[in-house]
């Protein structure tokens, strides 16, 4: 079993040095540090702790927000990646984030199971906006690049057998555009 201390600020004018001597304070035998976004999905310093752990580690933060500002979605997939790999982890700042005792493994549970019914609860609500709204008729994706009558004209000339390339100059869109007219 190790003890492993994630410390991360999000710019590198900002110094991590209080981070670090409270994780060393809580007995962290190696300190990952880093100056990166929390907004960032893929940081580098966070992949290398989350693939160096095994069974029986843990990783303390100072603060739940060090491993992420992605939101509690985000939030719950990094400690889950932690949990699976059979690591436990303890936030300082936030004692029922510590599931290295069996209380904040419950904590930890409910936490997820909130986290996943109000993401379903979004996901359902999204649903149905987006079903009234195409009721109205709003369209959905992207604008077209052409209008209804520069298709037809492109399609005109593509019948007529010009190349693809220099209809697409003709109107600024590239071959592919043209291509995929019907």
């Amino acid at each position: 079993m190790r003890v492993y201390g994630y410390a991360r600020v999000s710019t590198s004018g900002q110094e991590l040095d209080i981070q670090i001597s409270q994780l060393d304070a809580a007995g962290c035998e190696r300190i990952f540090c880093e100056k990166e976004s929390g907004a960032k999905d893929n940081r580098r310093v966070l992949s290398q702790l989350l693939r160096r752990l095994s069974q029986g580690d843990v990783v303390i933060v100072c603060a739940l927000d060090r491993l992420t500002r992605g939101g509690p979605f985000k939030m719950l997939s990094v400690l889950s990646e932690i949990t699976s790999r059979g690591a436990a982890y303890k936030s300082l700042a936030e004692p029922w984030a510590d599931t290295t005792h069996e209380l904040g493994e419950v904590l930890a549970a409910l936490v997820g199971y909130i986290a996943r019914k109000t993401r379903e609860d979004i996901l359902r609500r999204t649903k149905a906006g987006r079903e009234r709204a195409m009721a109205r008729g709003v369209r959905f994706g992207r604008k077209p690049k052409l209008d209804p009558k520069q298709r037809q004209q492109a399609l005109m000339r593509r019948a007529a057998g010009e190349h693809l390339a220099s209809i697409a100059n003709a109107f600024d869109v590239s071959a592919s555009t043209i291509s995929r007219l019907k």
